[in-house]
């Protein structure tokens, strides 16, 4: 039998090494997480990019960093968890100025459902993320289940000022999981040696080639959006391109047959980096008007440029120098008049002088306007700044079919209009006439993917391929120019990281950790209590225990 003695030892002993090592080793090795990951998800992020060495977008692009919400007092290094509808550009403000680490935009899936004053709301979101640099990381993400799920839980806990009370206040937050947001991964990098593509093709006239007058048909092909990965450009400059390419379609089969071959050339234009001050244009025209052996450009009627035309009863003709008393631009214009008043709609011509002080240019046809040649851009648009070009609000879903095929016939008869100079009613029937099927099939062709720039660049993209292979059918001389950027002054640069992978791992906020730090100190304190005073306690337990011995007389 062990003596008392014994056993005050044996837990002298033991029990410090249990309580200290052992209790603790056993939590760490239990099958229970500390730590689990609540949700991962697809977010895209905001442009990066350079424009004439101007920086403009999102700057960083790694977040770990705890999550709040747009309505938290402070929300100094966090990530900021915000739904499109409730964002203004007062908010982004505020966001950046307090120094929170990454911004987390939750877009509707139905962007097509947002009222016309939200729709203005979010395109001047987007205006003022990408209208200067800033460090914060701001990605957007479509609203889940999941996600909308620790929106709002994130939303509860930031909420502090429906509580009674501070108390109320600490208890619910200390009640609430938050939520650490997680992009990892490299930092964003310069997209090096990043190469555009134009696509351009031609209708040569009946007689002598270098001594006729050729028309430009131009669109730009590509899309803008807060996020690439977001750029569908439906309507901006979708239907810019497939208006050109069902002119394309139409004047091929006149060029081929001797009755309605014309005396007059057609350029088609494919332009790449419209959204970067129409890099493409500027090299379609250093390409031939620099050069002495290209005749194309030597005597143009003028140059259309088609631009945002998917909706709307009014087309606008964008020019910067009004045209002449029967020019051929004053004779297109007209013809497009009457080809609007028959279909319905309004046709406009709007005046706008060129701003030698601004490094970029408002409409394609300023950079043909800028070299002396006769040139207008044709939109629904009363004006370049409207926020229309270049949202993610600006999905397939946004484009009228209906209009579209509508401005499509309106151009096409006002163009041919002009070309043969009589009523051409006759001709726009059968396989020739426009129709909602052809239009539709390009519009859906052009929107198979996003087109913002980086996301177009190299000499295989499949979209640029097929839009060759398209332009080789209907022309006889298609072919495709590749550029670069100047490597000394470089016009324009992209960075890589378009879209990446966000995690949301639930943790306790960091009052709850005090808590608990304060609480296991308490637990240890009182231990080493125990421990110093046991055997005394022991000694009494042991005295109150034990029977006392009577007396004997």
């Amino acid at each position: 039998m062990w003596s008392d003695q014994d056993l005050v030892e044996v837990l002298r002993s033991s029990v410090p090494y249990y309580l200290v090592v052992a209790l603790p080793l056993l939590i760490m090795l239990s099958p229970v997480p500390v730590v689990d990951a609540a949700a991962e998800f697809t977010v895209y992020r905001l442009q990066q990019y350079d424009l004439h060495g101007v920086a403009h977008g999102s700057r960083s692009s790694l977040v770990n960093v705890e999550a709040r919400s747009l309505e938290a007092g402070s929300v100094g290094r966090r990530c900021v968890l915000a739904r499109l509808a409730d964002l203004t550009p007062t908010h982004y403000q505020r966001v950046v100025s307090q120094g929170a680490v990454s911004l987390l935009i939750l877009l509707p899936v139905n962007l097509t459902a947002l009222s016309p004053n939200h729709r203005q709301l979010v395109q001047d979101v987007e205006a003022a993320m990408l209208e200067a640099e800033s460090q914060l990381a701001v990605y957007l993400a479509y609203e889940t289940p999941e996600l909308l799920d620790i929106y709002n839980s994130v939303r509860a806990s930031s909420d502090t000022h429906t509580a009674s009370s501070a108390a109320a206040a600490l208890v619910s937050s200390l009640s609430t999981d938050g939520y650490q947001m997680v992009v990892g991964g490299s930092q964003s990098k310069l997209i090096p040696d990043m190469t555009l593509t134009n696509i351009q093709g031609k209708l040569s006239g009946y007689g002598v080639e270098e001594q006729l007058p050729t028309i430009a048909i131009v669109a730009h092909y590509d899309a803008f959006a807060a996020a690439p990965e977001l750029a569908w450009g439906g309507d901006s400059n979708g239907s810019g391109v497939v208006v050109l390419l069902e002119l394309a379609r139409i004047l091929s089969r006149l060029y081929t047959s001797p009755r309605t071959h014309p005396r007059l050339n057609l350029a088609f234009l494919l332009s790449a980096g419209g959204y970067i001050n129409y890099q493409g244009s500027k090299r379609f025209l250093e390409d031939h008007l620099d050069a002495s052996d290209s005749p194309l450009l030597s005597e143009t009627h003028f140059t259309l440029c088609l631009d945002t035309i998917g909706t709307g009863d009014t087309l606008r003709l964008h020019v910067s120098k009004r045209p002449r008393e029967n020019s051929p631009g004053h004779r297109f214009y007209q013809a497009l008049e009457e080809a609007g008043a028959q279909a319905g709609i309004t046709v406009e011509m709007v005046h706008r002088k060129i701003n030698l002080q601004e490094d970029t240019q408002a409409w394609e046809h300023e950079k043909y306007s800028m070299r002396r040649l006769p040139a207008f851009s044709l939109s629904r648009l009363q004006g370049p700044k409207t926020g229309e070009r270049g949202s993610v609000v600006d999905t397939p879903e946004n484009v009228d079919l209906a209009a579209l095929t509508r401005n499509t016939a309106v151009v096409a008869n006002a163009l041919l209009t002009h070309i043969y100079n009589t009523s051409v009613h006759d001709i726009l029937h059968n396989g020739l006439a426009v129709t909602e099927k052809s239009v539709g099939s390009w519009l859906e062709l052009v929107t198979s993917q996003p087109r913002s720039p980086q996301l177009l660049a190299g000499k295989n993209n499949p979209l640029v391929n097929t839009l060759y292979q398209i332009l080789s059918r209907y022309t006889s001389e298609a072919k495709v120019t590749h550029f670069k950027a100047d490597k000394r002054d470089p016009e324009w640069a992209f960075y890589d990281v378009t879209h990446a992978t966000m995690a949301a791992y639930a943790v306790k906020p960091a009052a709850f950790d005090f808590l608990l730090t304060l609480g296991i100190v308490l637990y240890l304190g009182l231990i080493y209590v125990f421990l110093q005073y046991f055997p005394k306690l022991y000694s009494i337990m042991v005295k109150l225990s034990s029977p006392h011995k009577s007396k004997s007389y």
